[in-house]
């Protein structure tokens, strides 16, 4: 298993992080819209805004728990109440879509495909990462 450190990445700028997943979700919604499905293309669309949200949400817990390394207690209670941020703002946006008449299965579609670019993204991190790692205890011995 790869051990890694996502600190460097929570602690400076995680556009890195975010962009990877908004740039392939904007053209599935671009190639939805040019092959003619543009009430799906909307729903995608705003399914990937709600998971970018979630996304934002999850990386500013984190970033706000990083001070709490030494009392990991408190920092886990940081990041409990972020996960029931992104509980509350994914499901009153679902919520309201619903009573718009949105289509709510495209909108949790694109929800569930930005969580698995995400998680692609942090694959590709980590092996980075951890490349890095070993050049660097290669240049130490």
């Amino acid at each position: 298993m790869m051990n890694f450190d996502f600190t460097p990445v929570v602690r400076g700028s995680y556009k890195r992080f975010l962009m990877l997943p908004a740039c392939i979700g904007l053209v599935m919604v671009i190639a939805l819209q040019v092959l003619g499905h543009p009430e799906a293309a909307l729903s995608l669309f705003r399914g990937f805004v709600v998971g970018l949200l979630d996304t934002v949400i999850l990386v500013r817990g984190m970033k706000k728990a990083l001070p709490y390394v030494k009392d990991p207690q408190r920092g886990l209670a940081i990041m409990k109440r972020h996960r029931w941020y992104r509980v509350l703002s994914a499901s009153s946006i679902i919520i309201l879509l619903l009573r718009q008449g949105a289509n709510v299965a495209g909108v949790c579609m694109g929800l569930l495909l930005i969580h698995i670019f995400l998680l692609f993204n942090l694959t590709i991190i980590a092996y980075q990462l951890n490349k890095e790692g070993e050049r660097e205890e290669r240049r130490e011995k």
